[in-house]
């Protein structure tokens, strides 16, 4: 497996695996992808014939740096794909100067917000109808 920055050449199956992960309602659309690929930190999980397993996409903005989004396609999940795309993610941004890292992680999510424990973030607060009303979110932070 190979951990890398995503390409324009990746955008189909970012948006076949989001489409997997999220129902319709909540997934970004093609084109936020391709913005996303092109301007913010995207690093994408594949095998060596460059087949997606998973992705994620943040920004650094000054000292604080932020996630997208993490997905990693159903047939490869609990193999550790989704911390090491986490922990790729926070080397670049660290190398853009961010010293904490926030997210929010959906509360009905158990498994995401395991994840995210997991890779040492803590619950900062609950942000009520984050996805929609009646969805919401867990704040997360990591330092540095």
């Amino acid at each position: 497996m190979n951990i890398r920055r995503a390409e324009p050449g990746d955008l189909a199956q970012i948006v076949q695996i989001e489409g997997l992960c999220f129902p319709d309602e909540a997934a970004f659309p093609p084109r936020m992808f391709a913005y996303l690929i092109r301007y913010a930190v995207s690093i994408v999980a594949c095998q060596p014939e460059k087949k997606v397993l998973g992705f994620v996409m943040g920004y650094a903005s000054g000292k604080a740096g932020a996630v997208y989004t993490l997905d990693v396609h159903p047939d490869y999940r609990r193999i550790g794909l989704g911390l090491k795309l986490i922990f790729a993610l926070e080397t670049q941004l660290d190398l853009l100067g961010a010293e904490t890292i926030r997210l929010e992680a959906a509360a009905e999510n158990p498994e995401a917000i395991a994840l995210y424990k997991k890779a040492g973030y803590q619950e900062r607060e609950l942000v009520r109808n984050y996805y929609g009303r009646g969805k919401h979110a867990l704040r997360m932070y990591k330092s540095l």
